[in-house]
């Protein structure tokens, strides 16, 4: 299919010309002259993201400690701070409750060696995916009675659990929880509760992940007791959270992950270079991709297959042999994980291809009986990369069909399934993805509404795929000096999108090389300049006939970097391609 081009406009948010701020940014920049000499492009890739002056560029790229939000800003922090502080200074045991995902992983680890540092051993309670499902359990409660432990923090996961904290209440036990998912109407009745999102709340960010949420309550302990710098020793955890979550990359998530990252490529925890080592990856490759497609997954395998609670032993564990263990049972279990989610993606691909008529689709829904639920989230990403719709995959589980929902940009899959409510039993989750569970008998109700909402909202939208272009350059800009100022744009995720270029009139001037899944490598040529990028054209089947040695075509791309002993290098990731 054709894709359309589009140059992006200096019209960021929402349909507000700023092209007069544009040239007051660009003005400022030229009155600073020796201090500030950055290309024109650079200046415009800024503001696209957000940076409208001087100050701005500087914590763009120099992310700081000091940059973070007072933590007490978050309501009901100081109350969760003053509560863990006198569980610290009474040596009184806990219970950390975590998700069986990575952000529950990394903010149960993150909280267990923080109240370990001060001669802690807290209690640490990771529900079974399958037997318990996600968050809050009456099991996590009553072993907490049992065990005598009078407090629990829940991270990433308690703001839809009113029921859960009202029984805990009623048995003397209280919940610290720290989420940062869409809170319902009616907030839990715990002791404290840290979301972001609650509409009683003043903190300046919306965007932390559950670790986030729980590391600004470490933050703010620290602060109490004159520890501060103390906080900032667990920002791994965050960065690696974050990353998987797919949290936004901009305002304090960009300093999180920044000094996350820098953490781990200087000095890597025992546990997350155990990892690293049975991925093969060198620590100067940490990057939001490498986590998101090669430690997040292994950390989510454990939770999806079988016990999250190894994951947790991993990344809590300074003993090498050990470590060394655990991570190769993540590697495995990954690899196992890796066979069922194609077997089930296939057949879910197969399934919605036999169902899909001539009129066009706006959504999907797919529900298999014996569908692993482990990995639907995975397939239902899947589903997503490919159809470009927002996908609900069900499977079932104790009679009960639960699923997961991921959903496109321009689609709010929270507002959609809560327009569904009175035919769930349960949901919960945000714009991009949730969970839910369904009668079996509601089912096609619900396939049936949920397509209706979903081409109500995106019948307006343009079906041809689009481009989205940051900058126009030529390969005669992309020189050392442009690499490096490049490089100190990343990290890139959502809210801090890779750049999308385009360049025009190039030759192809290698024979393309195919890899699996119509994969090309070549070399793109520049007609006028003859400065040349090695490129590489993922799932790249529409254009093979036209690609062939000589052919001349404009591009769009992407810039993967690579630190060489000379330097940093630049190959082209291609997004599309026009010939002439």
């Amino acid at each position: 299919m054709n894709k359309i081009w589009k140059l992006k406009n200096h019209i960021p948010e929402n349909g507000k010309d700023h092209s007069q701020e544009y040239e007051s940014f660009l003005n400022e920049l030229k009155s600073l002259n020796a201090r500030v000499r950055l290309p024109d492009v650079f200046s415009r890739l800024l503001f696209l993201r957000g940076v409208k002056d001087y100050s701005g560029m500087v914590k763009y790229f120099k992310p700081t400690i000091q940059q973070l939000h007072d933590p007490f800003l978050m309501k009901d922090c100081d109350i969760a701070c003053n509560r863990i502080i006198n569980a610290i200074d009474s040596k009184e045991k806990i219970m950390v409750l975590g998700d069986y995902d990575v952000d529950g992983a990394c903010g149960a680890s993150m909280f267990y060696l923080f109240m370990k540092h001060f001669g802690i051993e807290s209690e640490v309670y990771i529900p079974d995916r399958i037997k318990e499902g996600y968050g809050i359990s009456i099991k996590s409660i009553d072993e907490a009675k049992e065990k005598g432990i009078k407090l629990i923090v829940a991270i990433d996961c308690g703001i839809t659990a009113a029921d859960k904290i009202k029984y805990a209440n009623e048995q003397g036990i209280q919940f610290i929880i720290c989420d940062h998912h869409q809170p319902p109407e009616s907030i839990p009745e715990a002791l404290a509760v840290l979301d972001p999102l609650r509409e009683d709340c003043n903190y300046p960010f919306d965007f932390l992940c559950g670790t986030g949420v729980a590391f600004k309550l470490i933050q703010a302990v620290c602060i109490k007791k004159g520890i501060p710098d103390f906080a900032y020793t667990f920002l791994d955890f965050v960065a690696i959270a974050t990353s998987s979550d797919i949290a936004p990359l901009f305002d304090e998530n960009r300093v999180l992950v920044s000094l996350g990252f820098k953490m781990i490529s200087e000095n890597p925890r025992t546990s997350i270079k155990a990892l690293m080592d049975v991925i093969g990856m060198d620590r100067k490759d940490i990057s939001t991709i490498s986590i998101v497609f090669s430690i997040a997954p292994r950390i989510n395998a454990v939770g999806r297959l079988g016990n999250a609670k190894r994951a947790f032993d991993l990344l809590v564990s300074e003993d090498g042999k050990v470590v060394e263990e655990l991570a190769d049972r993540l590697n495995q279990e990954n690899d196992e994980r890796r066979t069922i989610d194609k077997l089930i993606t296939d057949d879910a691909f197969k399934i919605f291809k036999d169902s899909n008529g001539s009129e066009r689709k706006y959504s999907i829904v797919l529900h298999k009986d014996d569908w692993h639920p482990g990995v639907i989230g995975i397939v239902a990403a899947r589903l997503v990369e490919k159809y470009n719709l927002p996908t609900v995959v069900l499977t079932t589980v104790n009679g009960v069909a639960k699923g997961s929902a991921r959903s496109i940009n321009e689609f709010n899959i929270y507002e959609a399934l809560k327009k569904c409510e009175d035919k769930l039993i349960q949901f919960g989750g945000h714009c991009h993805a949730a969970g839910l569970e369904i009668a079996l008998e509601n089912i096609d109700d619900f396939k049936t509404y949920f397509e209706k909402i979903a081409r109500e909202d995106l019948s307006v939208i343009n079906a041809t795929p689009e481009v989205m272009i940051d900058a126009e350059i030529t390969f005669r800009e992309i020189d050392s000096i442009f690499l490096n100022i490049y490089s100190y744009l990343e990290p890139f995720g959502p809210g801090n999108q890779v750049p999308v270029f385009r360049t025009n009139n190039l030759e192809v001037t290698t024979s393309p090389k195919v890899l699996k899944n119509n994969t090309y490598v070549f070399r793109l040529t520049e007609i006028d300049s003859r400065a040349y990028f090695d490129a590489i054209f993922p799932n790249s089947a529409s254009v093979h006939d036209e690609l062939i040695k000589g052919a001349v075509c404009d591009a769009c791309y992407t810039i993967d970097l690579f630190e060489k002993k000379n330097g940093k290098i630049a190959k082209l990731k291609i997004k599309d391609l026009k010939f002439h």
